[in-house]
């Protein structure tokens, strides 16, 4: 009895610690999402009446042109920026894991997470200056090996595969102390049992590391996922959509439907079909790459 007791206290005393956040939560996450839900079903109409239209919004942004070009190019950075960041943190992870100096990886750790700790628009601003097609630090260096100068951000084709270089140099350092602690948290016997055995360095990273680190791969593939899906400020600070749409994203579109525009309703559908995505692909992630591992 007295043990039943005890751990209703722990419950209770748990709840207590979390009422706070779940509150926060609550508050600025789940209320406006029932609210966008609510809002998708009315328009408003001159005067600032709402009227009950039912899922006539649905079919319009669901058919419109411009909503799925903005869903193609999400998509499109998505695939640029997100494995890329994850490969590329697993290998800095992996370098810094080697370093015996304490000091030395601390210091190289603190130089990868610099760019996440930088506000998100100063970043943006940063590599708008360095893809400057006259003043740019990047076309000077090209020039240098004799390049001629690229538009980068004028241009339809090189405004994606630019702005994922932004991304990437922004999530970069919060991917590696993400794999960096993984791998700190993996036994070192494993690997001295793994050289016993013969196994080479390619064999231990496949068949020791990578299964081990699954679930921060998972992690940082849903953070990566949501954060590209979500992308606004680097592309509002640098191109605004440009040039002729090419970079506009799902959520640049949702805010100027909403507050240039005042297309209340239509950017409550645009929010609501953000928000189911991102539900069903972490749910598809979860269910196909979580695996327990155990050695």
């Amino acid at each position: 009895m007295r043990r039943r007791t005890y751990l209703d206290r722990q419950r209770r005393a748990g709840l207590l610690f979390v009422l706070p956040a779940l509150a926060y939560f609550s508050l600025v996450f789940l209320v406006p999402l029932v609210e966008s839900v609510i809002a998708s079903f009315y328009r408003t109409v001159p005067g600032g009446a709402s009227r009950f239209v039912g899922l006539r919004l649905y079919e319009k942004v669901l058919t419109d042109s411009t909503f799925w070009q903005s869903v193609r190019n999400t998509l499109t950075l998505l695939a640029w920026s997100a494995p890329a960041t994850i490969v590329l943190a697993l290998i800095v992870a992996l370098g810094l894991h080697r370093l015996v100096s304490l000091r030395w990886r601390s210091v190289w750790g603190a130089m990868y997470f610099l760019p996440f700790s930088v506000s998100l628009v100063a970043a943006a601003l940063i590599w708008q200056w360095i893809y400057d097609p006259v003043y740019g630090l990047l076309n000077y260096l090209l020039s240098l090996v004799g390049i001629p100068p690229q538009k980068w951000l004028q241009s339809l084709d090189q405004v994606l595969p630019a702005l994922a270089v932004t991304n990437i140099w922004v999530r970069l350092g919060f991917d590696t102390m993400v794999f960096l602690a993984g791998l700190q948290s993996i036994p070192g016997e494993y690997y001295e049992a793994a050289e016993i055995d013969g196994a080479t360095r390619w064999q231990c990273l496949r068949r020791l590391t990578l299964p081990l680190l699954n679930p921060q791969i998972l992690m940082l593939s849903i953070l990566e996922l949501i954060f590209n899906f979500k992308i606004f400020d680097q592309v509002y600070a640098t191109t605004q959509g440009g040039p002729a749409g090419a970079s506009q994203t799902v959520i640049m579109l949702l805010y100027d439907t909403a507050f240039k525009y005042f297309r209340l309703g239509e950017a409550s559908v645009m929010a609501v079909f953000v928000f189911a995505t991102l539900l069903a692909v972490t749910l598809v992630q979860w269910r196909f790459l979580r695996r327990p591992v155990e050695y």
